[in-house]
């Protein structure tokens, strides 16, 4: 079971941090095309929170709660590592749900009026955020793959 429980923890990891680069390396070439294939690209980065990034991070929050749980009392829920895995979830979760997601809309309706100047600046916020996300995201991997604190 225990095997069970990584093979998801990574599984669900690997389609967070996937989406996550589809998101950041596909926005320039998508948002230059035009203006309805932009509004579309954000749209569909909106859909890739909640059928991708959404599950996998719950997937990688279950997991690593059934991880510790299924270790024999090796790791508990207050070693490092798995501490900074559960505030990487909350704070995906987080930033998913007050940034990335709202502005992904906001962002495809200015493409839909023609607002490239809106829809430029909220981008560009918009991807900082995601990068902060992948930042965070790779370095609770880092810290997990090393079990730092255990």
């Amino acid at each position: 079971m225990y095997e069970l429980m990584e093979f998801l923890h990574i599984l669900g990891a690997a389609a967070w941090f996937g989406s996550n680069l589809v998101r950041a390396f596909a926005r320039g070439p998508m948002t230059t095309v035009d203006d309805g294939a932009a509004a579309a690209w954000h749209r569909v980065t909106v859909s890739m929170g909640r059928v991708i990034h959404t599950p996998a991070s719950i997937v990688v929050f279950v997991s690593g709660f059934g991880l510790v749980g299924l270790s024999d009392g090796v790791y508990s829920m207050t070693d490092p590592f798995v501490v900074v895995g559960i505030l990487a979830v909350v704070i995906g979760a987080v930033l998913a749900m007050t940034v990335i997601g709202p502005n992904g809309r906001r962002i495809a309706a200015a493409y839909e009026r023609a607002d490239h100047e809106q829809a430029a600046t909220m981008s560009r916020s918009s991807s900082l955020v995601g990068w902060v996300d992948t930042a965070v995201l790779a370095f609770a991997i880092l810290v997990m793959v090393t079990r730092w604190g255990a």
